[in-house]
């Protein structure tokens, strides 16, 4: 990921050209890009926070971490999944 000199409108205007500004976490690449156009130095450290919300945005390790906790303790526990709801309307089948 390289990071903008300086922000200005052109760096958002160029901002489809990545494909990480597509979908869901375009936003927090946003974020970081205008934290870090303070300079490349201050960006490790002072975006540190928008740069982790981008990561965990784009690979979700937090989130695959809780459910293989979550699934292992329902295995210690020997608890069964729920069973699934009933369909709200059965001729849709949804």
């Amino acid at each position: 990921m390289s990071l903008p000199v300086i922000y200005t409108p052109i760096t958002v205007l160029q901002a489809p050209w990545d494909g990480a500004y597509r979908g869901q976490c375009g936003h927090y690449k946003m974020d970081f890009m205008r934290c870090a156009s303070l300079g490349h130095a201050r960006a490790k450290y002072d975006c540190k926070k928008e740069l982790d919300d981008f990561r965990e945005c784009f690979w979700p390790q937090k989130q695959f971490e809780r459910t293989r906790i979550m699934e292992k303790e329902r295995k210690r526990q020997g608890k069964d999944y729920i069973t699934p709801l009933g369909k709200d309307i059965p001729d849709k089948g949804y």
